[in-house]
């Protein structure tokens, strides 16, 4: 702004200037031509033209000079015009009226000119134009001290003005690395005394920051939940827009189709390029309500479950497909139709005895009265059999049963064994045979109940199948790092080895015969199996005929420091229950929920009285600053007033 008023005043003192120089100009040229008309005279013409001639030259032939009669009869002419009529003029004829004349005027297209004339004492007219140029001579001398002048000045101004600009923006750049380092996460530097009207701003800068960051962090957080809960479905989860590609899907997805790199936003045949598959989606795509299709995929048959959802605010559709494992669903269904095809087979047996004897007790097909009562004997224990049967079979579909229904708790497994080993003592006495037991202290996290019928299967089985003396051995010790084994030999009758692969089967008997006199019905290695996979474990069996049977079973095993840490954690959920049972849990989340509220309004007045104290500080600043400055004033003015009275003591003292 400066450098323009500069500008502005110098082309207003160049105007002024130039105005100044052809007025200048005016006067002397009209001086001159009085000075001329006083040389010449009609009587000596020659001289006249002569000087007039001179005159001409001397000024570079810029000057037109016509020297004339009253009556327009041309004396003299420097650029001579035959046309011309110099008589009629208007300076010409003021002349003839006034004795001399001026005016400026512009003929045709050329410049302006001012025109001169004047009477000479020979009752001559002397005219003289002069074109109105402008006079760079007269700026000539000035023009390198107006240049220099120029240059310094812009040069102070462009000075001047940068600094001044760096003043007024300078709380703008430091107010902007200030948010640039609080949007960055790192400390904010303490503002100069001079911008303390900036700290407000900062700190709620700071305040948004912190609310946004939290913000950022709930949505993180949250989204790794959802992501978290998603992954961990055992159903594939495929999203998918309205163009069939891919918005998202999980991780059971992923393991499904064996995905190598990332398939969001890709369409959907790019994942699985099954006709069946496609052809089933776009029917989704057209159909209304829940869409479900059945299909085999990579040997394995799945349930597809579409429905349509909205992705977003902005109404846009999507398909969610839920891809649902069937297998698991498909053996059980098989296991269940074996399983009631051999329990109709086990139940036919002994209903058959029961019915032949029961209808030869009816139709009177007996010789003696002792045969009623000996067929009566065995319609009880066929019946017996029966029962017991349907008794095993009851509790190996509890077995069975998923672990909701289980209580899980650490156990002492060498505990375990040698109480099994003390309910089938008799057992073993009464065929004489003898148990050894090999047990290690050690723990598993399981089921007491069925860890003990594990045991006590495995024991019955070596007793009942072993001969008379025989002898068992039961070892229990630690196996790799976080394992167990629970191993139960014998000396018994041995399995053969073509039937040792399906001993695990339901109702099956390794020696039908021995098995009916024993009274086994075939399930008692199936319920261990089942209750080993319980516990995450593995049961194996080696065995050879006539020379004895060793079944091993592998737990996962607890260390020491996971028992204590199990134990503590029973004591602290027991502690918890009763808590919620009683109320005192609740009271204790009141308190909690009355002491939050409580931080949160202190920590909102302890923010609304440190800003309080901020404006009071700015304000008593302020104060103070205005208070010095009418304190400064004061005292100019009081000094002011004294200068007066000091000189008029000197003066009276010079009185």
């Amino acid at each position: 702004m400066g450098i323009i008023s500069v500008l502005l005043t110098f082309l207003l003192s160049a105007i002024l200037y130039y105005q100044g120089m052809q007025d200048q100009f005016s006067h002397e040229v009209g001086h001159l031509t009085e000075t001329m008309a006083q040389a010449l005279s009609k009587s000596d013409e020659a001289r006249s033209e002569e000087y007039l001639d001179r005159m001409f030259k001397e000024n570079h032939e810029k000057m037109h000079i016509v020297w004339m009669n009253t009556d327009g009869t041309v004396l003299y002419d420097s650029k001579p015009d035959p046309g011309g009529d110099y008589l009629t003029n208007t300076v010409v004829q003021e002349a003839l009226d006034k004795g001399s004349a001026y005016e400026v005027h512009k003929e045709g297209n050329d410049t302006p000119k001012n025109y001169y004339a004047t009477m000479a004492p020979d009752d001559t007219i002397l005219r003289i134009s002069v074109e109105r140029a402008i006079p760079y001579r007269g700026f000539s001398s000035y023009l390198p001290e107006i240049i220099v002048f120029l240059l310094v000045f812009m040069v102070g101004c462009l000075a001047a003005a940068e600094k001044e600009t760096e003043k007024i923006l300078r709380p703008f750049h430091l107010l902007g690395d200030l948010v640039q380092q609080i949007m960055e996460g790192r400390p904010a530097h303490k503002l100069p005394d001079d911008y303390k009207e900036l700290q407000p701003l900062i700190a709620k800068l700071e305040e948004q920051h912190n609310d946004i960051e939290n913000y950022l962090e709930d949505i993180e957080e949250e989204r790794n939940t959802i992501r978290t809960v998603v992954d961990t479905i055992a159903d594939g989860i495929i999203l998918l827009n309205e163009d069939k590609e891919i918005v998202d899907y999980n991780k059971t997805v992923e393991e499904l189709f064996g995905l190598k790199e990332d398939k969001r936003y890709r369409r959907i045949a790019s994942l699985y390029h099954d006709e069946d598959w496609l052809r089933a989606i776009g029917r989704a795509y057209h159909a209304e309500g829940r869409q479900e299709y059945t299909m085999t995929l990579f040997g394995r048959p799945y349930r597809m479950v579409m429905n349509h959802i909205e992705l977003n605010d902005d109404e846009e559709k999507g398909l969610l497909i839920v891809l649902r494992d069937l297998t698991a669903a498909y053996t059980a269904e098989k296991m269940r139709r074996e399983f009631s095809a051999n329990v109709s087979h086990e139940l036919k047996t002994p209903l058959t005895s029961i019915s032949g004897f029961a209808e030869m007790i009816a139709n009177g097909m007996y010789q003696k009265p002792e045969d009623v009562r000996l067929f009566g004997s065995r319609i009880m224990n066929e019946s017996q059999r029966m029962l017991t049967l349907i008794d095993t079979i009851m509790h190996l579909s509890k077995v069975e049963e998923t672990e909701t229904t289980i209580t899980w708790k650490t156990v002492s497994v060498d505990s375990l064994v040698r109480y099994a080993a003390d309910l089938i003592k008799p057992q073993a006495d009464a065929k004489g045979v003898t148990i050894d037991i090999d047990a290690q202290p050690l723990y598993t996290y399981g089921n007491p109940a069925l860890l003990s019928e594990l045991i006590m299967n495995l024991l019955d089985n070596s007793v009942k199948y072993n001969h008379q003396g025989g002898h068992i051995s039961v070892r229990l010790a630690p196996e790799g790092e976080d394992k167990l084994t629970i191993s139960v030999s014998d000396n018994g009758i041995g399995i053969p080895k073509e039937k040792q692969g399906r001993v695990f089967e339901r109702f099956y008997r390794a020696d039908e015969s021995r098995t009916k006199a024993t009274g086994g019905s075939g399930l008692g290695l199936a319920i261990c199996k089942h209750i080993v996979e319980k516990h995450k474990g593995t049961l194996n069996i080696s065995s050879v005929e006539g020379e004895g049977t060793t079944v091993t079973a592998i737990l996962p095993r607890l260390s020491d420091a996971d028992v204590n840490k199990e134990n503590a954690e029973a004591l602290t959920a027991k502690k918890e229950a009763a808590d919620a049972e009683s109320g005192r849990l609740a009271a204790l989340e009141a308190e909690e929920d009355k002491a939050r509220e409580e931080a949160a309004k202190k920590e909102e007045s302890e923010k609304a009285e440190a800003q309080k104290k901020d404006e009071e500080a700015k304000f008593h600043h302020k104060g103070k600053k205005l208070k010095k400055n009418k304190k400064s004033k004061k005292k100019n003015s009081d000094h002011t007033k004294d200068a007066p009275s000091k000189e008029d003591d000197e003066s009276k003292k010079k009185k």
